[in-house]
C-alpha cells in the first residue's frame, strides 16, 4: 500500500505523536508499504522557513516529508499540502490527532478544516491519542466549557473527514467515542525509545523505581514511596527513585521538594534531567520498576508506560482518580506488568518485581494490527483469524 501519514509536528525527539508516527511508518516499510509524512502545524520550525520539504530517516527507512509552520495561513499550507499528497498519490491517508496541536487552546480552527479534503477519494484512517477536557466527574466548570467546545470542533472535524477507520488508544476514550455515535477500536501504544543492546542488570541491594517524561499535577507520589519504601524494607533493600527525560516545570519542583522530604530517611530521591534516548533506554533497563503518572483509566495513552513495558520493567499506577462523568468506566487494556498501587499490598510487591520480561518492542505487533485493520476496510472479504 502506498501510505500517507498526517500529524501535526514532526521534530524528531521532540513530539512524542510526531516520533510515534514515524517509527508506526518505519513499521509499515519493514512490511514493504511506501510511506509519507506531512505535518501541518509544524512549531518547532523556525519562521524564516514556513514550508520545509525534507527527507526524515527511521530504523534504516527514509521518508519524504513537507512540515507546515503556523505562522504560515492555513489556507496558504493547505495548497503545499494539497500538492505534497498530489506526489504520492496515498491510498489511505492515517490522521494522528491531537487537537492541541492545533491550537494552544485544543481548538480546532474553522480554518483548518480544508485540511480533511486532502483525504478525498482516497481512504481515510484516524488515531485519536487525545479527545477534550472535562471528561471525569469533578473537573471544575472552565474545564467543562473548553472540553464542549474542543468537543464540538474535534466531532465536526471528523465529520468532514468522514474516515473509514477510527482509533484510539485506550477503552475509555472508545466508550467516550462510541457515545458521540462513532465506532473506534482501540490501538494500543508502543515506546518512542529504542531499545539499546545491554547484559542483564544484577539486582543489587535497593529496588530502583523511575518516573519518565511528563509529571502531572495531579500526582502526589507520596503514598506510593511510602508504600514501596514498606516493600523494599520487607525485602530488606533501600529505595531509590529516579526522575528522567522532560519532569515539566511541577515534576523538577516536585522532585526538589521530595529530596529534601526524603533526605533524612533511607530513600534516595534524584531528578537526571533530560538524557540522549540511548541512555534513557539503558536506564530504563536497569530500573527494577516504573511508575506510571497518568490516571488509570487512561494510562494506555501514556507514552511513558509504553516505553517501560517495551523494555519488560513492571509498572504502578499511583492515581486512581479519573472516571468518566458518564459511567461506567471501563478498565484498561491488562498487561500483566501494570498493576495499581490500591491493588499491591506491599507484601506482595516484591512478587510483582518479579514479572519483569526481556525487553521486547512492541512496534512490530502494533503495525501489524494498524495494517490488518486497514486491509479489513479495504477488502473486506473473510481473512484468516
Amino acid at each position: 500500500m502506498n501510505l500517507l501519514f498526517v500529524c501535526t509536528s514532526l521534530e524528531p525527539g521532540r513530539d512524542g505523536v510526531g516520533d510515534y508516527t514515524r517509527l508506526l511508518a518505519s513499521a509499515c516499510a519493514d512490511a514493504g508499504h511506501t510511506c509519507a509524512l506531512l505535518a501541518i502545524n509544524d512549531g518547532h520550525l523556525k519562521d524564516s522557513t514556513p514550508v520545509v520539504q525534507e527527507t526524515q530517516f527511521e530504523r534504516g527507512h527514509t521518508f519524504p516529508v513537507l512540515r507546515l509552520s503556523p505562522d504560515k495561513p492555513w489556507t496558504a499550507r493547505y495548497e503545499h499540502a494539497q500538492s505534497f499528497v498530489a506526489t504520492h498519490a496515498p491510498e489511505w491517508v492515517s490522521w494522528q490527532i491531537v487537537p492541541y496541536g492545533f491550537h494552544p487552546k485544543g481548538i480546532i480552527p474553522d480554518s483548518a478544516f480544508e485540511f480533511a479534503r486532502l483525504g478525498e477519494g482516497r481512504l481515510n484512517h484516524l488515531m485519536l491519542h487525545e479527545l477534550w477536557i472535562g471528561l471525569s466527574l469533578g473537573e471544575p466548570l472552565k474545564n467543562r466549557v473548553y472540553g464542549f467546545l474542543q468537543r464540538r470542533a474535534l466531532m465536526a472535524f471528523i465529520q468532514c473527514l468522514a474516515p473509514a477507520l477510527i482509533d484510539t488508544s485506550n477503552p475509555a476514550y472508545r466508550s467516550v467515542l462510541v457515545h458521540e455515535g462513532c465506532t473506534p477500536g482501540v490501538l494500543p501504544l508502543c515506546g518512542n525509545i529504542p531499545i539499546e543492546p545491554m547484559p542483564p542488570v544484577p539486582r543489587g541491594d535497593e529496588w530502583v523505581g523511575g518516573i519518565f517524561g511528563t509529571v502531572h499535577t495531579q500526582l502526589d507520589p507520596r503514598p506510593c514511596i511510602s508504600a514501596l519504601a514498606r516493600g523494599a524494607k520487607a525485602s530488606k533493600r533501600t529505595l531509590r527513585i529516579l526522575g528522567f527525560g522532560r519532569l515539566g516545570a511541577y515534576g523538577d519542583k516536585l522532585f526538589a521538594q521530595l529530596k529534601d522530604e526524603y533526605s533524612h530517611r533511607s530513600i534516595v530521591i534524584e531528578n537526571l534531567g533530560e538524557r540522549p534516548q540511548a541512555e534513557v533506554s539503558r536506564l530504563l533497563q536497569s530500573l527494577d520498576f516504573g511508575i506510571g503518572t497518568h490516571p488509570w483509566a487512561l494510562i494506555g495513552k501514556s507514552g511513558a508506560v509504553s516505553a517501560m513495558l517495551d523494555h519488560g520493567i513492571p509498572v504502578i499506577v499511583p492515581r486512581d482518580d479519573w472516571s468518566l462523568r458518564r459511567p461506567p468506566t471501563p478498565p484498561p487494556l491488562r498487561d500483566s506488568l501494570i498493576v495499581r498501587l490500591s491493588d499491591t499490598p506491599s507484601e506482595l510487591m516484591a512478587g510483582w518485581l518479579s514479572r519483569r520480561r526481556p525487553p521486547q518492542s512492541r512496534l512490530p505487533a502494533l503495525a501489524a494490527a494498524f495494517l490488518s485493520r486497514l486491509n479489513r476496510v479495504a477488502d473486506p472479504a473473510p481473512h484468516p483469524q
